[in-house]
């Protein structure tokens, strides 16, 4: 395998740190068959060609890890640049998640700079970030969600407390909050920059479940085995620390796997998945959050790049985390993500020209 590989992690989001762990164990899994290069998208907006045997915690306390820094070339000949050197990419492993590395800005740079990447297109970033618009599409076509509403101290909510308040862009979790009064929702997302691109409310589930399931549609369509997490007794929704910070992580968080649900509800799953999945584009592995409540099945939300790209989900299917990593790679080097600038040289002018005298 030929192929020189960039695995990008890190970014300007509130879910850096857990996108480092995610793209350190991409690099390490793809390393034993490919030449794998290791991009670190600063905090504060910088990139950097770190070594490859970094550890997280390295990204705390080694600051050798700030002295290759990367620019990036928009020019005839775009392009991640160490120096004055091209630095030579045939493929990008997106490893970030939240914020511009999950919402479409990421992969708008990867098409300028003519460069296949791995995970969601820019369409399906920017639709399943949004939480309200992911939530209007599919409440369009039939597929059971909560009624969720834009927190906005000019409407009223059309349905009582207490409330879910999630920032409308967003992930991992992260400012997500149980509110009993649409007072204090307003309140919040008045007074913190997590809320500063809008939010939403939904109706709280109390003593509802969490299930999450990954799906991916290359080299055809599967589904992982069904999670259900199991939360900490001090939360009474699926947080943060439970995602990230108990047992080690996400891959050593507490859960059923596979879920001990009833088959009614695991073939209910499947069914709203067939469905969904042909509305919503998958690329690579994305993880599907569903809420179940007295056997009523919600379709929370959707993580185009959920933590360890959810390779953790399918170890009793048979697949190895090497072969779920190929694999994406292989959908994205048949995929055309790049926008194409055939035409530049003055023959898209001619082409015009011709149309035109034709046409009288």
């Amino acid at each position: 395998m030929s192929d020189k590989l960039a695995v990008i992690y890190g970014g300007p989001s509130p879910e850096h740190d857990i996108s480092i762990l995610t793209g350190l164990q991409a690099a390490k899994i793809l390393s034993s068959k490919y030449e794998v290069l290791n991009i670190y998208w600063s905090r504060d907006n910088k990139w950097y060609l770190v070594d490859n045997n970094l550890e997280s915690k390295d990204f705390l306390e080694n600051k050798d890890i700030f002295k290759k820094e990367i620019s990036i070339k928009l020019d005839s000949n775009p392009g991640f640049y160490l120096k004055k050197k091209k630095i030579e990419i045939d493929l990008i492993v997106n490893s970030c998640h939240g914020g511009p590395g999950e919402d479409g800005t990421l992969q708008s740079l990867f098409a300028l700079l003519k460069l296949n990447f791995t995970g969601p297109s820019l369409t399906t970033s920017q639709l399943c970030m949004d939480k309200y618009a992911f939530f209007t599409l599919m409440r369009s076509n039939n597929i059971p969600v909560l009624e969720k509403q834009l927190v906005s101290k000019n409407v009223n909510p059309q349905f009582n407390g207490p409330y879910i308040l999630k920032p409308r862009f967003g992930g991992s979790s992260i400012g997500v909050e149980i509110v009993e009064d649409y007072k204090t929702a307003i309140s919040i997302t008045s007074t913190s920059d997590l809320y500063n691109q809008g939010a939403t409310i939904e109706k709280y589930l109390e003593e509802s479940s969490d299930l999450l399931i990954a799906v991916r549609s290359f080299p055809m369509q599967n589904y992982s085995e069904i999670e259900k997490p199991i939360r900490s007794n001090n939360f009474e929704l699926f947080s943060y620390t439970d995602k990230y910070l108990e047992n080690g992580g996400l891959e050593g968080s507490k859960r059923e796997l596979p879920a001990k649900i009833e088959k009614e509800v695991e073939d209910e799953i499947y069914r709203i998945l067939d469905l969904f999945m042909t509305i919503v584009e998958i690329r690579g592995i994305s993880r599907v959050d569903f809420l179940l409540k007295d056997k009523e099945l919600y379709l929370n939300e959707v993580n185009t790049i959920p933590g360890s790209h959810a390779l953790y989900l399918w170890e009793t299917k048979g697949f190895s985390k090497f072969e779920l990593m190929n694999d994406m790679i292989s959908e994205a080097k048949n995929s055309s993500l790049t926008w194409s600038t055939e035409g530049s040289d003055g023959t898209a002018l001619k082409s015009a020209k011709d149309i035109k005298s034709k046409l009288g």
